[in-house]
């Protein structure tokens, strides 16, 4: 009886071990995943705030990173770490140069402003009626919990802005140099499309 009941046991024990085996790796592998997908995400956002609302690029891509050129002054940054194990994670983000604006006006500083608000025939106005500085578009009235696309321009580009009138009929998702305080202080104010100063509690922008 005792020979039979050992060989049993011996057998079940047999069949077990790969699962035990894949059960007491499961913390490892995810560790593993989890630590490169960090790796791989603060490259990109990194990069990406560095360069967003920049008159050109900046900065070199980093070791694990591809970028690529989306058109209209918009890149993606695709980093990816773990090299070719089953660990491997990737991350993208996007982001935009500033936007260079064109025009022809010739009637020098009237104080008006045109092409859109951009008095291109008076340099030096860069954003500015006297001390004040101005933005392109008002401020919406609020914002939601959702970050902003880079195809969403600000949220300027969707529903919740009323172009022909130039009014938020709602809140804004949330533009990305206003995720975070450190993309926030690292933007350039004279890029914001509108007014964003001390968001969220982070305070005046040195620039501002």
């Amino acid at each position: 009886m005792n020979i039979i009941s050992s060989m049993i046991g011996i057998s079940l024990i047999a069949a077990a071990t790969p699962s035990v085996m894949q059960m007491s790796l499961a913390p490892v592998e995810a560790q593993a995943r989890a630590s490169n997908f960090g790796t791989a995400e603060s490259a990109a956002v990194t990069y990406s705030a560095a360069n967003e609302g920049k008159p050109d690029l900046v900065g070199s891509v980093p070791d694990i990173c591809e970028r690529t050129d989306l058109g209209d002054r918009a890149y993606k940054v695709e980093c990816t770490e773990g090299g070719d194990t089953k660990y491997r994670q990737t991350v993208t983000r996007s982001f935009r140069l500033a936007v260079v604006q064109s025009c022809d006006d010739n009637d020098g500083n009237n104080g008006h402003g045109n092409s859109d608000g951009y008095d291109c025939s008076n340099p030096g106005n860069s954003g500015f009626v006297q001390d004040l500085r101005v933005f392109d578009f008002p401020s919406p009235p609020g914002f939601t919990q959702h970050q902003c696309l880079i195809t969403e321009n600000w949220g300027l580009d969707t529903a919740a802005f009323d172009r022909e009138k130039n009014k938020w009929k709602g809140k804004s998702c949330i533009p990305d140099v206003a995720w975070h305080s450190t993309f926030y202080h690292n933007s350039d104010p004279n890029a914001w499309m509108y007014d964003i100063n001390g968001h969220n509690g982070y305070g005046d922008h040195a620039d501002y």
